[in-house]
């Protein structure tokens, strides 16, 4: 017999929040569909596309695909970025860790399972 709590431990992320309701939420054969994209806010370069899989896996979806989005022309064969963001016109960070964003990532996921609980308790 196959179980899964009907609300999330307390201590849960935020990612793994939205893919634990998405997860309850969609019937089965539905589809969950993420953009995301990196980030370097605070100084560092944060990609969250490996806790998004992971927290929709850990909500039993099941991931079909990862498209990547461009949002660059290509022009002579290359990515030709898109003018800075003026909101980090005049970023101070070294050189090497300037980052401009040329694509979004979008990842699909699937519900293979009935998750709806009755109400008042957990499934079984």
């Amino acid at each position: 017999m196959f179980s899964w709590p009907a609300t999330p431990p307390a201590t849960t992320s935020p990612v793994d929040l939205l893919a634990h309701h998405a997860a309850r939420l969609l019937r089965t054969g539905g589809i969950l569909a993420v953009l995301t994209h990196t980030d370097s806010a605070h100084g560092e370069l944060r990609d969250p596309t490996g806790d998004i899989v992971a927290a929709a896996q850990n909500a039993d979806l099941l991931y079909l695909q990862h498209i990547v989005c461009l949002l660059a022309p290509i022009r002579g064969g290359g990515l030709t970025p898109l003018p800075a963001d003026p909101a980090t016109v005049g970023d101070r960070s070294p050189a090497w860790f300037r980052h401009r964003r040329v694509h979004a990532d979008l990842l699909v996921f699937a519900q293979p399972h009935n998750h709806h609980t009755p109400a008042g308790g957990d499934a079984q």
